[in-house]
């Protein structure tokens, strides 16, 4: 754990911010008394693990080439002397999650949920022709620079699954990082169908399902499938219509049309992410 005061690079820790299973994350300035950024470092716990360190400078080297305003911002990067690599990061403490936690369980309203959608489309989008795939979309990895969906601005985080396709991903993935066909690669309640069954050949349209899912969760206040054992879940996520009478009355139709689009259980029934964010534009 770094202290209170430790330096890295021209970076001063101020506190520790959070603590994940894999990564701990700092409240650090640029000092002398500059702006505040996140200081991301992997635990050494896995730096052991060939994949994890792969990953984590793989999303690095990735991030070092995409400047986009709802994609979180690189500053820095580098390995720490004992070891562990680390990651400077925009600083933006809050995510989706808190903001829809925060309203008590109250969905966020058609303009409010539409809105973050429309930002993370952007992104996705961006991303999608440069032949990347996110593959992990959920609250927790959406940043919002203020607690206030009617005015925030998101920024898209956490690359670790994130995958490239095409010429650019010898350029992008300095690391080759082994996907394991059979591994499900995600986060359980925002997987497509297909990263179910098969996470290493998921495109792009998993983006957009998982998008869908983000959506609907914003407008209806839960999530479209809910089981306690992952094997339910995944049959929901297979087999089970979505419930879209639970969006409710207020979400305009457009939108209605869109989220059932977006969670298709194949890909080719899904919008391409470009048909997501011209239909969101068309929103009332």
């Amino acid at each position: 754990m770094l202290l209170p005061g430790s330096r890295v690079g021209e970076y001063e820790v101020a506190r520790l911010a959070a603590a994940g299973a894999m990564c701990d994350v700092y409240e650090a300035r640029q000092a002398p008394g500059g702006r505040r950024v996140a200081l991301k470092v992997l635990n050494e716990s896995w730096c052991l693990q060939g994949d994890v360190v792969g990953r984590f400078l793989n999303e690095a080297r990735l991030l070092q080439g995409i400047r986009h305003p709802h994609v979180v911002a690189l500053l820095a990067c580098g390995s720490l002397p004992n070891g562990p690599p680390y990651m400077v990061l925009e600083w933006l403490p809050i995510s989706l999650a808190d903001a829809l936690s925060g309203a008590a369980g109250r969905a966020a309203t058609p303009a409010e949920a539409v809105r973050v959608a429309l930002q993370m489309a952007d992104a996705l989008g961006a991303l999608h022709e440069r032949g990347i795939i996110h593959r992990d979309l959920k609250p927790e990895n959406v940043l919002l620079d203020v607690n206030d969906l009617a005015v925030a601005h998101s920024r898209l985080a956490d690359f670790g699954l994130a995958k490239v396709r095409g010429a650019q991903a010898t350029d992008i993935a300095a690391v080759h990082v082994s996907t394991g066909g059979s591994v499900a690669l995600g986060t359980w309640d925002y997987m497509a169908p297909e990263q179910w069954i098969k996470s290493k050949d998921a495109g792009p349209k998993a983006d957009v399902y998982a998008l869908g899912v983000l959506l609907f969760q914003m407008l209806a206040g839960r999530l479209p499938f809910r089981a306690e054992q992952p094997k339910d879940l995944m049959c929901l996520h297979l087999f089970e219509d979505p419930p879209l009478h639970l969006l409710g009355e207020r979400t305009p139709a457009v939108v209605r049309d869109l989220v059932a689009r977006m969670l298709s259980k194949t890909a080719p029934a899904r919008p391409s992410m470009q048909e997501v964010l011209a239909g969101l534009s068309e929103a009332p």
